[in-house]
């Protein structure tokens, strides 16, 4: 049985696809209207789960729009804006999802999240699903907290994750968590190479909004096409 379950949020627990896109639609047509990137170019960076910064460094790159530390804070808070007031509403659980962690909270595994995205976004996300209560707050792990890195680097797992887990589920008892047994799900490579530097078992969501070949390329562990086949794989770790 998996002694530590990892989920990636954007494409792997909740379809956000449609909120994030009309989100950075509406940054640009308020910070930039006359230069706006293409469909194309924002779908790509969708499908490789890069962070909000980064994501608008190279979108607004690609239009010719100077990006540097003081434009970053005001397009991020931008962002952020509309997506609280106009993308969370176009935001759903896939399919399968409360099942799943319904299921993995009666095995009494634990289960955390870790998203290139902002806490309080997938916070949200939950609440609104009626699925608050199935990841604890403290192991929810976004871009805006303390320690985390981006996947894929490990540090948020390592620094921030790791403790928490040990601290709520074996009494802060170092070394009380089977390593061997994590299980990171998410859809994007950088999903899959996390879980690979974390040392963990990488489940590879086909359905979600990664580059399948680039993916497929890297050999997840495992690979399905709906979160209803993951419970089976958590049980038999």
């Amino acid at each position: 049985m998996a002694s530590l379950v990892i989920f990636d949020f954007d494409g792997t627990l909740f379809d956000t696809h449609e909120s994030i896109s009309h989100s950075i639609k509406l940054t640009f047509d308020a910070l930039s209207p006359t230069q706006t990137p293409s469909e194309s170019e924002v779908q790509r960076y969708i499908s490789s789960g890069t962070g909000l910064s980064d994501t608008f460094r190279a979108l607004t790159a690609s239009v010719g729009v100077p990006f540097d530390q003081e434009t970053e804070a005001r397009w991020t808070a931008k962002y952020r804006e509309v997506y609280a007031t106009d993308g969370q509403a176009l935001i759903k659980p896939f399919p399968g999802a409360e099942a799943l962690l319904r299921h993995l909270a009666r095995r009494e595994i634990p289960v955390a999240i870790v998203s290139n995205k902002g806490v309080a976004a997938v916070v949200t996300a939950l609440e609104r699903g009626g699925l608050a209560d199935c990841v604890p707050r403290e192991l929810i792990v976004g871009d805006s907290t303390p320690g985390a890195t981006r996947k894929p680097d490990p540090s948020s797992y390592t620094a921030v994750l790791l403790p928490a887990v040990q601290a709520r589920w074996y009494g802060g008892v170092p070394g009380g968590l089977d390593a061997g047994k994590v299980l990171e799900v998410g859809d994007t490579v950088a999903d899959v190479q996390f879980a690979r530097n974390i040392g963990a078992k990488s489940c590879w969501c086909r359905f979600g909004y990664g580059d399948a070949k680039a993916c497929e390329e890297l050999k997840p562990d495992y690979v399905v096409d709906s979160l209803e086949e993951v419970a089976a794989i958590c049980d038999a770790l």
